[in-house]
């Protein structure tokens, strides 16, 4: 499964800008972390956050002799800082991106301003199938804060082999709620399914084309 997550990210600089400071802070094999470089456009670039993490794995074997063993390991974060959009893409990021951004700070000195998104999930979803041409089912739906009575909230997951939304509506008949979560499936011209969620995530259960990526991406409600 492919995970994009989307930040508002506003740039005050440009791109060529950018990447020359990324390449001051490059990795190369010798640091703890820095920046690679894949592609860079006038109004974006393509670049990686690779951190060098060195620990000592001790082992007890079953005579109680221990045994230390040295390891390197690298994380990397794909990223896409772009003018346009969002502004800032993460593909299957870790869960602690704080470095990253911290570094990505520095490199604009500190003017960079990156917010998280909150978006109406079904608007996304019903974005995506008009741009797809394509109109998909709604397989799986998650609900959050749906409310049963004074001060008192339940989450909820509706799940179907046919579309779901009316049931969910029939299910809050006007509680209120907030959509988390919604899956779409879609039959042409593959077999795909695509999960949105209300801050700004999109998991593919495979890898994307560059197309239906795009589409995704231009269709956050901003």
């Amino acid at each position: 499964m492919k995970r994009y997550r989307w930040l508002r990210a506003r740039w005050p600089i440009s791109m060529r800008v950018l990447a020359k400071r990324l390449r001051v802070k490059a990795f190369d094999g010798e640091q703890v972390e820095g920046f690679v470089l894949d592609r860079v456009r006038d109004d974006f670039l393509d670049a990686r956050f690779v951190e060098k993490i060195e620990y000592d794995d001790t082992v007890t074997d079953p005579f109680g002799v221990e045994a230390s063993f040295h390891r390197v390991e690298y994380r990397s974060c794909e990223f896409k800082a772009a003018v346009a959009g969002p502004g800032l893409e993460l593909v299957d990021a870790p869960r602690g991106v704080q470095t990253m951004i911290s570094r990505l700070a520095e490199a604009t000195d500190f003017a960079l301003a990156i917010s998280p998104l909150s978006v109406n999930v079904l608007d996304w979803a019903s974005e995506v199938q008009r741009r797809l041409n394509e109109v998909g089912i709604v397989d799986s739906l998650q609900l959050g804060a749906m409310e049963l009575a004074s001060n008192v909230q339940a989450k909820a997951v509706v799940k179907g082999s046919v579309d779901v939304l009316g049931a969910t509506q029939a299910l809050v008949h006007g509680k209120k709620h907030v959509i988390e979560k919604v899956q779409i499936r879609f039959m042409r011209p593959k077999r795909l399914t695509v999960l949105l969620t209300n801050n700004g995530v999109a998991r593919f259960d495979q890898e994307p084309s560059e197309d239906l990526l795009s589409i995704v991406r231009a269709s956050l409600p901003l």
